[in-house]
């Protein structure tokens, strides 16, 4: 319904003030002074002569008239008084109106007795009763809306009482037109009430204007004037008061101003009308009523978004590893700097997008955190997202990882990026920090070895590991195993290792960055080659694996099994030996010895070589049967230390006859701690080989025939069995060797016990058989 304010009462004679700020007042002062009546007070009806009225009832008329209102069936006209009674019983006193009839009047007794809940008819009275003009009708509306007798007329039965509704009173007629008006007047804008207030906020949604603060009736009128106070909830101030709370009138429009990002209402609480009229009365008399006082109306606005400017920030979390030609990804978790999400702003009904801008820089090694980016960081990529409200947004860079090494995003919003309209609800420029957490993507480098085994030195082996791929400056650790097998190199390796491989020893080698690195030492076990391999007849290789474990930043690497480079071949050492030349007796005889193969070597390891003289028989035109029995002369032991030619000490032959050399490399490790050596034999010559035999020919002969080839015996005589079989290591253990001969084509063992063979004279050995 339209806006209305309250205008001149009907009936109100020109030039008399009339107001609704009197007629709240009065009101609420006729209320407060209910409640502490004791003086007497009465109305209703005035008996014939109207004179006694006054004295009947002194200071309580207040303002009205008296008319004629005859019961029913009665003689006479019975005067009435309509109008408004001082309620304390003196002149000021609060507006009471009466509404009962046929009740005699009398004292107000103790006081408020009970209500009215009558909106209309308290409406007309707290309005209009401030104007002592409108108290006739006042009172005659009383009666219409609240006295039961109103339309029930005297019927004959019982005591007479006066008739309002039908009286004829020339008065009468202004005064019912005027009731008609304020009912009218009531019905439209009398409660219950409410407040209904709005919030419009600008364009720039920096402030707004409170509107629709009339007070609504409960025929949906809205009504201005009335007392109110709006308080703002929220970042928000009044712009009249530079505070939330204003007093104000309703229908009033005021402005306010944002103090910050966030969601406001108003509340508005309006001093209304009250709905219920007060009964004052005591048992037996007339009822008096007084217009209720004021009963606030309250009301809050729906939430509107207001805004300054706020300021977006982010940290991030980036993907942690990357391969390489996958795409750089970091993710935004984007708020404002307050924290609050609700300082984020809201404007023409949506969030205001901001935009953040990533940058990506790389560096070979790994860098400290830092408010700038350091002058070492190169940029190597670039990525945009837009957030419209705090929380999670993924920025992909423009290019992949291409290279091994560290790549770190750095988050940035800037007021000048933003669209030239929105900028003005940005605070700053803001840039997030230099690695800070989570904020480190990383593409492994993928370390190898290269390696190449060194000779054996003193017994020890080392590898020599060429490190490529590793990032600058990280330190690694090769871990490098020296394994024992008998199978061969495999060019380019295998993947995995032979059934009999062997881990000898294991060491850990740090190195840092690239470069060639030498690893420890490893002893070669030379008694294990000797007893599972060469006395098997089997072949032996050393030979290096190298693997590197995982580190933050590098991956995992394991090199190949049997590479050649990584390889060290243990050859058992054999010799070959070639006797000196026939000659007429006495022939000074020596033997020349070619040591190959691998010859162990190291701390409490020794190695030997003897040869053992035999004279196979007297002859001396090649026929000799080639027989090693007892030898006719044994050289003493030579050390070894190296592979090469060697000359056994030369001797005298001092009988004519055919003579045969057989060699010997013998093995001696010291093991130390009370514990016996470990002996073996290494190699041992066949009897009879051609260049190891020479023939001694007596003085007369003058034609010397070539060296016989002889048939050659792989075994001994059998009755003193001193040797092995062909090449084959004898192994000895303490005091006594055990020794596997072979003797080809009988397949034999013997035994023996080495006997030291002493010479007799330094480097001269005569025969044991005379001429």
């Amino acid at each position: 319904m339209s806006q209305k304010r309250f205008e001149r009462g009907p009936g109100n004679p020109p030039g008399r003030a009339r107001n609704w700020r009197a007629f709240y007042k009065t009101g609420a002062l006729a209320a407060a002074g209910a409640l502490t009546l004791s003086a007497v007070g009465t109305g209703g009806i005035l008996t014939v002569p109207a004179a006694h009225a006054a004295t009947d009832l002194p200071g309580m008329h207040q303002s009205g008239i008296t008319v004629k209102a005859p019961p029913a069936r009665a003689f006479g006209d019975w005067s009435m008084w309509l109008g408004s009674l001082n309620l304390n019983g003196a002149a000021g006193g609060p507006t009471a109106f009466c509404f009962d009839v046929g009740i005699p009047a009398g004292p107000a007794g103790s006081g408020a007795v009970g209500s009215l809940g009558n909106p209309q008819l308290n409406y007309a009275i707290q309005k209009y009763q401030g104007d002592p003009a409108n108290h006739p009708a006042l009172a005659y509306l009383a009666h219409q809306e609240a006295d039961p007798k109103f339309n029930a007329p005297w019927n004959g039965n019982g005591a007479p009482y006066a008739n309002l509704r039908d009286s004829s009173d020339p008065q009468m007629p202004a005064v019912r037109a005027q009731a008609a008006a304020m009912l009218a007047d009531a019905r439209a804008n009398s409660g219950p009430y409410s407040a209904q207030p709005k919030l419009s906020v600008d364009a720039s949604g920096r402030g707004g204007t409170v509107t629709s603060t009339e007070l609504v009736s409960a025929a949906g009128n809205k009504l201005s004037g009335f007392p109110a106070r709006a308080v703002l909830n929220g970042p928000a101030v009044w712009s009249v008061t530079n505070s939330q709370a204003v007093n104000l009138r309703t229908g009033d429009q005021l402005s306010f101003a944002a103090t910050g990002n966030g969601t406001v209402s108003v509340t508005l609480t309006i001093d209304a009308p009250g709905v219920s009229a007060t009964t004052y009365s005591v048992p037996g008399f007339q009822n008096l009523l007084v217009a209720g006082g004021a009963r606030p109306a309250a009301g809050t606005s729906a939430d509107a978004k207001v805004i300054i400017d706020f300021q977006p920030v982010a940290s991030s979390t980036a993907r942690r590893y990357v391969e390489g030609g996958q795409p750089l990804v970091d993710v935004l978790h984007v708020n404002t700097s307050t924290g609050n999400t609700n300082d984020w702003a809201f404007v023409d009904g949506g969030s205001v997008p901001a935009r953040f801008d990533v940058d990506w820089y790389y560096s070979q090694v790994k860098l400290t955190p830092a408010a700038q980016v350091p002058s070492t960081a190169v940029k190597v990529a670039s990525g945009t997202g837009t957030a419209t409200a705090p929380g999670d947004i993924t920025v992909t860079a423009d290019k992949t990882a291409d290279k091994a090494g560290y790549y770190y995003p750095v988050a940035r919003f800037s007021k000048a990026a933003q669209p030239a309209e929105l900028q003005q609800y940005f605070g700053a420029d803001w840039t997030a920090g230099f690695n800070d957490p989570n904020e480190e993507t990383i593409q492994k480098y993928q370390p190898e070895v290269a390696t190449k085994a060194s000779i054996i030195e003193n017994g020890k082996v080392h590898d020599v590991v060429t490190v490529t791929g590793n990032e600058p400056g990280k330190e690694l650790s090769v871990t490098t195993d020296l394994v024992l097998t008998s199978a061969a190199p495999v060019a380019g390796g295998t993947d995995a290792a032979p059934p009999d491989a062997e881990v000898i020893g294991t060491v850990t080698t740090k190195v840092t960055g690239n470069g060639e690195f030498r690893t420890a030492a490893v002893e070669v076990p030379w008694e294990k080659i000797v007893v599972e391999k060469w006395a098997k007849g089997q072949t032996a290789n050393l030979y290096f694996s190298e693997k590197i474990n995982g580190t933050e930043s590098t991956m995992a690497w394991d090199g190949k099994e049997l590479l050649p480079n990584e390889t060290v071949p243990i050859e058992k050492p054999s010799i070959v030996t070639k006797a000196s030349e026939n000659g007429t007796v006495p022939p000074v005889a020596h033997d020349i010895g070619m040591i190959s193969g691998t010859i162990p070597s190291g701390t409490g390891i020794k190695v030997t070589t003897k040869v053992n003289q035999y004279k196979f028989d007297d002859s001396t035109d090649g026929s000799a049967q080639a027989v090693c029995a007892n030898p006719t002369w044994t050289s003493t032991d030579q050390d070894v230390t190296t592979t090469g030619e060697i000359t056994y000490p030369s001797h005298t032959i001092a009988h004519k006859g055919t003579y045969g050399y057989v060699e010997e490399l013998n093995l001696t490790i010291d093991k130390g701690q009370g514990k016996g050596p470990f002996t073996a034999q290494l190699h041992k010559g066949n009897c009879g080989e051609k260049n190891e035999t020479i023939i001694a020919f007596p003085e007369t002969v003058t034609v010397t025939p070539n060296k016989p080839a002889l048939m050659i015996n792989t075994g001994f005589a059998p009755t003193s069995a001193p040797e092995a079989g062909p090449n084959g290591p004898l192994l000895i253990a303490g005091a006594s060797t055990l020794a596997l001969a072979l003797l080809a084509g009988a397949g034999l063992f013997y035994r023996r016990h080495f006997d030291n063979r002493g010479a007799k004279t330094p480097g001269e050995y005569p025969d044991d058989h005379a001429e």
